[in-house]
């Protein structure tokens, strides 16, 4: 385990991130388009979810841009209106933090060997959190325009997580096999059942009022279980000695 660098980073106590990195990112520019306040709270987060909110705050304070009171740090540094310099500060950060992970794409490294940094280094021992902060650190290493290892997988902006397969076409050219599927999806649509209006069945009860059932719904698209127990409710109100009234729903 790493125990800190010259420049006092403890990157024994350092979590990498694994939310995704353009949730971080968008924060950040949105930052840069005002005057950065003194302290970063949920009130600038209000139209993320609260799983975002949290994710966003426990990223700032691991890569020290916000204090534990939630303090801007050098967060200032990042959140600056020049993009060519906030993609600046961001390669710093990553050669900051991520000392190890940046040296081996510097050598053309493995997937292999990115993974074992991830876990060796930064104790990521369930595959499935190690993947998705390698996934945060590939998205942010192009971002920052550093050098990406031919061996790497591919991130590109809006993708999915490195190493997830991309679904493969098995036409050949000339010959676009999608064109089946879409025909016979026209042609079944007009078959689809239109919404019922449905009915009412109503009975006057013999000591005064009324009870009623509506029906809103075709009762083809229920489950057996319910289709069997609202026909026997309907059943009931039918065998009601007293008068029944059906009415038909217009709305």
């Amino acid at each position: 385990m790493p125990t800190g660098r010259h420049d006092g980073t403890d990157l024994g106590q350092f979590k990498p991130p694994y939310m995704p990195f353009a949730t971080l990112w968008s924060f950040v520019e949105s930052l840069a388009q005002r005057p950065l306040p003194p302290r970063i709270d949920r009130s600038l987060m209000g139209s993320k979810s609260g799983t975002d909110q949290a994710n966003l705050i426990s990223t700032l304070r691991a890569f020290d841009l916000i204090d534990g009171e939630y303090r801007v740090q050098t967060l200032r540094d990042l959140a600056v209106a020049d993009e060519e310099a906030r993609r600046a500060k961001l390669a710093d950060l990553l050669r900051k933090y991520y000392p190890d992970a940046v040296a081996v794409s510097d050598q053309d490294g493995t997937e292999q060997q990115l993974s074992e940094v991830f876990r060796d280094k930064y104790s990521l021992s369930a595959a499935d959190t190690r993947r998705k902060a390698q996934t945060f650190f590939l998205h942010a290493m192009r971002e920052a325009g550093l050098k990406i290892s031919a061996h790497f997988p591919v991130t590109r902006s809006g993708s999915g997580s490195p190493g997830t397969p991309k679904p493969k076409s098995n036409g050949r050219p000339g010959k676009p096999r999608q064109a089946v599927p879409r025909a016979v999806v026209a042609t079944a649509a007009p078959s689809l059942p239109a919404s019922p209006k449905g009915d009412s069945y109503a009975v006057s009860l013999k000591s005064g009022g009324t009870v009623s059932i509506d029906v809103s719904i075709n009762i083809f698209d229920l489950s057996r279980e319910d289709r069997e127990f609202v026909l026997r409710l309907v059943d009931a109100l039918k065998d009601y000695t007293a008068p029944v009234v059906k009415t038909e729903i217009t709305d």
